[in-house]
């Protein structure tokens, strides 16, 4: 198998391994999310959200950078044969944080009421705000632990970390809300969620890199390590200093001039478009360390076909579920939960920007910093970041939260037209637009479909609709698929190759390749026929 073929096939199982784990993770936190939602109603489920906003604001100050810097060097050591470096690494990365989180925590504490007072104009959750503040030192653990694994290629144990997180939160919040602690409780829950992901990813972490020792052939301090990592993470963190900053000012706006009702109904769709978040974050992760493995100065055109694969097979996979999550999003929301009559509304919202995968969005951002170009991966954040905050405050204003998420929308589309221009000019390659534009082509028309039917058929209850919609969705697309051009005969070769080393799902993969190997050749021989 060539070395891209190993990408691709490492990339696809890293994925799919973290997408499974990600996913159950994801049930039984919405699960237990939807109970709470449930038992709180929309204001307090929106004060809730309110009172976890300032670890969102002080954790802004928490990384440094060290969290990519850890990533892409254990990558990096390992596909370079020096494992012995990684300890020592990981160590400083984990004891800067602490110290760091420590300092921060103890701040957000004594600040809990002002906080309260200034920021979130709720005087209320001041007690709230203190319970939170406890959150940050788990987060600092928890947060290396997930950076070394990921740079590690341990996306099972990533898989587990955030299992145990979703686990404890999802059946103490909900327990401690029945028994009447209310907002409190959930936020309580919300906190041992995190201590228990942070204390799972330690043990891991520590695990891991015990499998990496050999001996010692060069001694790095901690303070070698910590200066290393701040070189090269600074300007990372730089950017993602800029736009957290504009997002948690975002987030202070909301309750300024946005009800808890409808901060609730919010929270509830972001709770449903995280499905999707889960397929596009997963795929990012391996892209990381994937790319790490590629150097643009020597081997110039492998770099430029991994880019260009990954582009093309997170489109192929992320768009249709994006259409599908937007087309579907009323029965969805109202099969599982009722009173919150905004929230398929915003999920559909929500979900608008990530067709833009298929001009790269998942792969640009980790394309620059896997070749070590911070300054674009700053001046395309700092682009974003700066259209945000001057759209924000307008767009709330006029527009409530439709404008907070189309604000979001607008900068998002502004720094990808830059990064492809750098992409254009510095490394000479780009998506392929055609085979975007006829996945993006191909999801309409099977969403135009679907909606038509559905409407007509005005099935009742909204689960029947969800059914009837997602099967009739995900059968009209295996059909034209291969009609429109967006799945091809190399596709498919590729894509045996990508998923055939994973037992548990490839009998399924195979079954559906198969049936579009079947359509193709239909095609091709009926336009053979046509052309005689």
């Amino acid at each position: 198998m060539s070395r891209l073929g190993e990408l691709a096939a490492s990339s696809a199982k890293g994925s799919f391994i973290t997408f499974i784990g990600e996913a159950l993770s994801l049930a039984i936190s919405t699960a237990g999310g939807i109970v709470v939602a449930t038992l709180l109603g929309p204001a307090e489920y929106g004060l809730q959200a309110i009172a976890l906003v300032p670890l969102g604001l002080f954790g802004l100050f928490l990384d440094w950078g060290v969290g990519a810097a850890i990533t892409r060097w254990t990558a990096k050591y390992r596909s370079e044969g020096e494992p012995w470096k990684i300890k020592e690494l990981v160590w400083a990365g984990l004891i800067f944080k602490l110290t760091v989180g420590g300092v921060l925590s103890f701040a957000l504490f004594l600040s809990a009421d002002m906080v309260a007072i200034s920021l979130l104009r709720r005087p209320e959750v001041g007690g709230l705000v203190r319970i939170v503040s406890l959150a940050i030192l788990a987060q600092a653990i928890l947060t290396t632990s997930l950076s070394a694994l990921a740079g590690l290629e341990k996306m099972g144990h990533r898989t587990l970390v955030h299992l145990s997180q979703a686990l404890l939160r999802g059946l103490v919040s909900p327990i401690l809300v029945y028994i009447g602690l209310g907002v409190t409780g959930a936020i309580i829950g919300y906190v041992l969620g995190l201590a228990a992901a942070a204390s799972v990813g330690f043990v891991f972490t520590i695990t891991s890199i015990r499998e990496q020792r050999t001996a010692n052939m060069e001694v790095f301090t901690v303070r070698d390590n910590v200066k290393s990592m701040l070189a090269f993470g600074l300007p990372l963190y730089a950017e993602g200093l800029i736009h957290g900053a504009v997002v948690q000012i975002r987030r202070i706006l909301k309750p300024w001039f946005i009800s808890n009702e409808l901060i609730g109904n919010y929270q509830v769709a972001v709770k449903f478009s995280t499905l999707l978040g889960l397929l596009t974050g997963s795929i990012g992760i391996t892209l990381y360390p994937a790319f790490s493995k590629f150097n643009f100065k020597t081997e110039p055109e492998r770099t430029r076909e991994a880019f260009r694969k990954s582009v093309r097979y997170s489109t192929m996979i992320v768009l249709p579920v994006t259409v599908a999550l937007a087309t579907l999003s009323t029965p969805f929301v109202n099969t599982v939960l009722s009173g919150y009559p905004y929230a398929p509304r915003y999920v559909s919202l929500l979900v608008v920007s990530t067709v833009l995968v298929g001009t790269g969005h998942l792969s640009i951002s980790r394309f620059f910093s896997s070749q070590g170009d911070t300054r674009n991966h700053f001046r395309r954040g700092l682009l974003g970041s700066a259209v945000l905050l001057v759209l924000s405050f307008p767009f709330i204003w006029m527009w409530k939260l439709e404008g907070f998420i189309l604000s979001h929308i607008v900068a998002s589309i502004v720094a990808e037209l830059f990064s492809l221009h750098v992409l254009q000019q510095k490394y000479q390659v780009t998506p392929n637009f055609k085979h975007s534009g006829r996945t993006l082509l191909c999801s309409t028309i099977t969403s135009g479909i679907t909606y038509g039917l559905l409407y007509l058929l005005n099935l009742s209850p909204p689960i029947l609709s969800l059914i009837v919609g997602s099967a009739i969705f995900f059968i009209l697309y295996l059909f034209l698929a291969p009609l429109t051009g967006s799945l091809e005969k190399s596709d498919i070769e590729n894509l045996h190759v990508m998923f055939e080393n994973m037992a548990f799902i490839y009998p399924f993969i195979r079954l559906l390749l198969r049936f579009e190997e079947k359509i193709l050749v239909l095609i091709s021989r009926t336009t053979e026929f046509g052309g005689m």
